[in-house]
C-alpha cells in the first residue's frame, strides 16, 4: 500500500507534463492554421455579439479624449456593423472591443501609432504570427467585463492568505504521504472535499464575477507572454505587466472551454480543487485597485496590437487603399472612392467642399454615394485609412439620416421618425467642432408641397451653420430651388432596348433624365398605364397642373 502511495506525486508530475505537452502541440497546430488563414484559407473565428461590443463603449481608456461618437442611427444607416465584420480579423474579444471602440469613439488626431504597428507587423511576419497565437489562446468571451473591472476595481478584498492556505493544503498532504500515510491521506480527503464544496458554493453565488475575473487574468497572462517578444511596445509592456506577473500561474487553469484542448475538463476540475477562481478574484481585484494605471495601459497596448494586425490582414485583400490627409479647413476631397461592402464597386471622386444636393433616378447610385463618403469619413478618423486613392478632410462629426422607418412601438409615423432623425442633427450642432451631414431623400414621408417647403427651409438653415450637408432628392423643384445655397450633382441613366442602364458615375448639375415610366415599361406594365403616365407628365410640364379629365378628353377626341 505504502509503495503504491509513493507514486502519487510522480503521477501528478506526469499529468502536468501531459498537460504541458498537449498545450505545446495545440499551439503548433494553431500557428499552422493561422498562417494558412493569413493567405486566405478558411479559419473559424467565434464572433463577439453586437450587445457585448456595445457594452465595451462604456469603458474607454481613462484619459482618452473622445471627440466624437458615431451614434446608433448613423451606425445602422450605413451598415457599419457589416463593415466592422469585414474588418474584424481579431482573435480575442479584447481586440474586437478595441476595433469597435475605434470605429465608434473618434479621436480627432492622427493614428500614427497604429500605422507604425501595421508597418512593423508587415515587416515581421514571424512575430505577427506569434502575437496572433497568443491572442487566439486568450480567445473570445462575450460580456467579459474586463474593461469594467479595470475602470472600477471597487474596494480592497480580504481573505487572500486563507484561500492560498486552503489551495496549498492538498499539495502538502500529497508530499506528506510517504512520511505519515494514514494522517496525510485522511487530511488529503478532507481538504479535497472541503475545497470542492467550498469552491462550488462560491462559484454558484459569484459565478459572473468569477468568470469575468478569469478573462482578465488571461489578459494579464497574455500581456506577460507578449512582453518577451521583440515588439515596439516591449518596454511599455514589461513595465505595465510587472504588478500582474504572478497571474500567469492562475491563467493556465482559468481558461474557458474552447474546444481546442483535450485537457480542458481536467483543468476545470483543478479549478475547483485548488479554489483558483476565488484566489484569482481577490488577488486580481486587489492588484488592479493598486495598479489601475498599469492595467489600463495593458488593455490599450494589447487592443492596439490586435487592431493593427486585423487592419493589415484586411488591407491585403484590397487593391486600392490610402492613408488620409487631415486639413485645417475646407471639406472632403477624394479620388476613386468606393464602397467597401460592394463586390464590384464603381469608384467615384468626391469634391465635398460645398453643400451638395444629388438628384437622379432610383437605383442610379445616390444613396450608395452618400454612404461611401460617410463610411470613409468615419474610418479615416477612427482607423486612419480610406477606400480610395486619396482622401483629405478636416476632422468632424459624421451624422446620417437615411434608413429611417416608422416606429409602431411608440406610435411614430414615418414622417415623425424622419423628422426626429434630422432634428438630432440640428441639435448636435451645439457640440463643438465641424459637422458632416448625410440625408437620403429629404422629407419623403409627406406630401409634395410640404416636402419641398420644409426641405428648402432645412437646406437654407443648414447652409448658414458650421457644417456641410450632402442630400439626395427626387424632387426636381427642391433640387432647382436649393441651387441658390448649394452645388447640384446627379446620377443619370439611359433607356436602352427596353432596359434601364446605369453608369453609377456622379456628374455636376441636376438630373435631366426621367426614367421612372421607362422602368415600368421594362417591367412590362400594361401599356395603358405607362402611356397615361407619359401624357400626364407632358401635361404637367406644359401647364403646371395635373388633370385626368383632360387626358381622358384628349383620348376620346383621338
Amino acid at each position: 500500500m505504502e509503495g503504491n502511495v509513493n507514486w502519487i506525486p510522480f503521477g501528478i508530475l506526469g499529468l502536468m507534463v501531459v498537460i504541458w505537452a498537449t498545450k505545446f502541440l495545440t499551439a503548433i497546430r494553431l500557428a499552422q492554421k493561422l498562417k494558412k488563414a493569413w493567405d486566405g484559407a478558411p479559419f473559424f473565428r467565434k464572433k463577439d455579439t453586437e450587445e457585448s461590443l456595445i457594452d465595451s463603449l462604456a469603458y474607454p481608456a481613462k484619459g482618452r479624449t473622445i471627440d466624437s461618437q458615431v451614434d446608433d442611427q448613423t451606425w445602422h444607416d450605413i451598415a457599419l456593423d457589416a463593415v466592422f465584420d469585414q474588418l474584424n480579423y481579431t482573435q480575442s474579444s479584447l481586440g474586437a472591443e478595441a476595433l469597435y471602440q475605434k470605429m465608434r469613439l473618434l479621436e480627432f488626431q492622427p493614428q500614427d501609432q497604429l500605422h507604425d504597428l501595421e508597418a512593423f507587423f508587415e515587416e515581421h511576419p514571424d512575430l505577427r504570427l506569434k502575437v496572433q497565437v497568443i491572442f487566439n489562446q486568450l480567445g473570445k468571451k462575450n460580456h467579459n467585463m474586463a474593461r469594467s473591472i479595470v475602470a472600477n476595481p471597487g474596494k480592497h478584498y480580504a481573505g487572500l492568505p486563507l484561500y492560498i492556505a486552503l489551495a496549498c493544503l492538498p499539495i502538502v498532504c500529497l508530499f506528506a504521504i510517504p512520511f505519515e500515510p494514514v494522517g496525510a491521506i485522511t487530511l488529503l480527503i478532507i481538504s479535497v472535499v472541503f475545497n470542492i464544496v467550498f469552491s462550488s458554493l462560491r462559484n454558484w453565488s459569484n459565478k459572473i464575477r468569477l468568470d469575468n475575473v478569469s478573462y482578465l487574468v488571461r489578459i494579464f497572462a497574455s500581456a506577460e507572454r507578449l512582453s518577451h517578444l521583440t515588439l515596439p511596445q516591449q518596454e511599455g509592456l514589461k513595465q505595465a505587466v510587472k504588478p500582474f506577473k504572478k497571474t500567469r500561474i492562475l491563467a493556465s487553469v482559468l481558461q474557458s472551454p474552447t474546444g481546442t484542448s483535450e485537457m480542458e475538463i481536467i483543468l476545470l476540475y483543478l479549478n475547483d480543487l485548488f479554489i483558483l477562481p476565488q484566489i484569482a478574484q481577490v488577488y486580481i481585484y486587489n492588484q488592479v485597485k493598486a495598479h489601475q494605471k498599469e492595467a489600463q495601459k495593458l488593455l490599450d497596448l494589447l487592443g492596439e496590437m490586435e487592431v493593427a494586425i486585423s487592419l493589415l490582414r484586411h488591407k491585403r485583400d484590397l487593391e486600392v487603399v490610402c492613408q488620409p490627409v487631415f486639413t485645417e479647413t475646407g471639406g472632403i476631397e477624394g479620388e476613386t472612392l468606393y464602397h467597401p461592402l460592394l463586390s464590384n464597386p464603381i469608384a467615384n471622386d468626391v469634391h465635398f467642399q460645398k453643400n451638395m444636393v444629388i438628384s437622379g433616378d432610383n437605383a442610379s447610385g445616390k444613396s450608395t454615394y452618400l454612404k461611401t463618403v460617410a463610411i470613409n469619413a468615419i474610418l479615416a478618423q477612427g482607423l486612419g485609412f480610406a477606400y480610395g486613392e486619396t482622401f483629405a478632410l478636416p476632422y468632424g462629426h459624421v451624422l446620417t439620416a437615411m434608413d429611417v422607418s416608422d416606429d409602431i412601438g411608440v406610435g411614430d409615423s414615418y414622417f415623425i421618425t424622419e423628422s426626429k432623425a434630422i432634428l438630432r442633427m440640428i441639435q448636435h450642432l451645439k457640440e463643438p467642432g465641424f459637422h458632416y451631414f448625410f440625408i437620403d431623400e429629404l422629407f419623403k414621408g409627406t406630401n409634395t408641397i410640404e416636402r419641398i417647403g420644409s426641405g428648402l427651409g432645412i437646406v437654407r438653415w443648414l447652409a448658414a451653420q458650421n457644417c456641410l450637408y450632402m442630400i439626395s432628392s427626387h424632387d426636381i423643384e427642391l433640387v432647382a430651388a436649393s441651387g441658390e445655397v448649394n452645388d447640384n450633382y446627379h446620377f443619370d441613366s439611359r433607356y436602352v432596348d427596353g432596359k434601364i442602364v446605369f453608369d453609377y458615375q456622379i456628374k455636376p448639375g441636376s438630373a435631366v433624365t426621367k426614367n421612372a415610366v421607362n422602368t415600368l415599361e421594362s417591367l412590362h406594365y400594361p401599356e395603358e398605364i405607362t402611356q397615361t403616365a407619359k401624357d400626364l407628365i407632358d401635361q404637367y410640364e406644359e401647364t403646371g397642373h395635373w388633370s385626368l379629365k383632360e387626358i381622358e378628353k384628349r383620348m376620346k377626341d383621338e
